[in-house]
Formats: structure tokens, C-alpha cells, sequence
């Protein structure tokens, strides 16, 4: 099974409350990949901001990529 590409959040964002696999930019230069639901865009003093939330409930910044989750195909038994 092929994982997907990673896509831009400059090209692209998911659906509001798909459930997605993140890439987030953490302060070092490292990256960090969560699981997380994107629930929208809203602009703030003409600055647009995206929110993500975990499964835990914790909403993160700094995504830069994502991509589907892709599930396994079912055997057949």
C-alpha cells in the first residue's frame, strides 16, 4: 500500500472536519507528524489562521503539510 503525497498548506487544505495526517515545523527546524482534525480558516486582523486539533483536543499551529489517511484494504476471508 502507497502512502500519499504530502500537500502544502499553500496549495491546499483538507475538508472542515476531515481527519488528517499533519506535519508541523516546530522551533528548531524539526519536523513532527500528528494525527488531527482540520476544522477551518478565519482571518484576524487580515491574518489568516488555521486550526487543527488533535485527538486529544489540543488545537496546534505551525502545520505545513498534510495528507489523507489512507486505511488498508479488507481481506477478504
Amino acid at each position: 500500500m502507497k502512502q500519499s503525497d504530502w500537500i502544502s498548506v499553500k496549495d491546499r487544505l483538507p475538508r472542515k472536519n476531515e481527519r488528517v495526517l499533519v506535519c508541523r515545523k516546530l522551533m528548531d527546524n524539526t519536523f513532527f507528524a500528528y494525527i488531527a482534525t482540520y476544522t477551518g480558516k478565519e482571518k484576524i486582523k487580515d491574518v489568516s489562521h488555521y486550526w487543527w486539533y488533535t485527538d486529544d483536543g489540543f488545537d496546534i499551529d505551525g502545520i505545513t503539510h498534510w495528507q489523507p489517511i489512507v486505511l488498508p484494504k479488507k481481506e477478504k476471508l
